[in-house]
């Protein structure tokens, strides 16, 4: 039988209702696109990232949080890693602030494991989940087919996989279907999940990096701010700057020649 590393169900009801507060808090003023959510947090920052390594990571520079989103991954796989990083917002602001970047995996275990049950419960909400299953698939969980993990996925926008983990802990799929199941979202399946998905009349977005370059307003304002007040460096403004893709010459900004030693 597959290890899916699901959590158990005392743990997940507890996290869920993390995850409702947390959605209703943001709901009462108009938000629950996770994106949208993340932009009233944090600065938000999406772009493609060097490395394949890292999915995205928060961080607390200058009494700010900022989360970075490695665009290079799916969209789908992009969103999840954007409500993984909200937990962290939410509910270890003081190792974020203490730590600024969560780097030691291992260290914070528990909360990293946490963070990913919050994500599921955040963009999958059970009874919406449930509702949607019923009304939509309505089969047997031993016959659940990749279509309708597809279905399922683009009415959440969330990974396949992600999606089928769900199904599968909401007994909604069997576990035993997971190997069956899993296989068309591998690498070399590429081209079959989108053909398939397409063939079920959804779009390719959720499946294929966006390679977005969204760079949070807030964010340029911070940077430029600190600098004038002389809270960082020449150099640390253009670091900020360029890890965005941006040049302190595209705000007019030249090379002060006090630093220059």
């Amino acid at each position: 039988m597959a290890d899916l590393n699901l959590p158990d169900e005392l743990t997940r009801l507890r996290v869920k209702e993390l995850a409702e507060e947390v959605r209703g808090r943001f709901a009462k003023k108009g938000l629950s696109d996770i994106f949208d959510v993340l932009s009233e947090a944090a600065f938000l920052i999406r772009k493609p990232m060097e490395t394949n390594e890292i999915s995205g990571f928060s961080t607390y520079f200058e009494e700010q949080f900022i989360v970075f989103l490695n665009s290079n991954f799916t969209l789908g796989h992009e969103r999840f890693t954007g409500a993984h990083e909200l937990y962290h917002l939410i509910y270890n602001p003081d190792i974020l602030k203490k730590e600024k970047v969560i780097l030691d995996k291992e260290k914070y275990k528990a909360e990293e494991a946490t963070a990913d049950i919050f994500a599921s419960e955040f963009l999958m909400p059970e009874d919406y989940v449930k509702e949607i299953f019923y009304k939509i698939i309505n089969v047997n969980k031993n016959n659940v087919l990749p279509r309708h993990v597809i279905i399922m996925q683009n009415y959440l926008k969330v990974s396949y996989k992600a999606m089928l983990k769900r199904l599968i802990q909401l007994n909604l799929c069997s576990i035993d279907k997971y190997e069956e199941l899993v296989k068309i979202c591998s690498i070399e399946n590429t081209e079959q999940l989108q053909s398939l998905t397409k063939k079920e009349g959804y779009g390719v977005d959720l499946i294929i990096p966006s390679k977005a370059t969204c760079i949070s307003k807030e964010y340029i304002e911070f940077v430029k701010n600190n600098y004038e007040r002389g809270n960082i460096s020449y150099e640390n403004m253009k670091s900020s700057f360029e890890f965005v893709g941006l040049t302190p010459d595209d705000f007019g900004y030249e090379y002060p020649q006090e630093e220059d030693y």
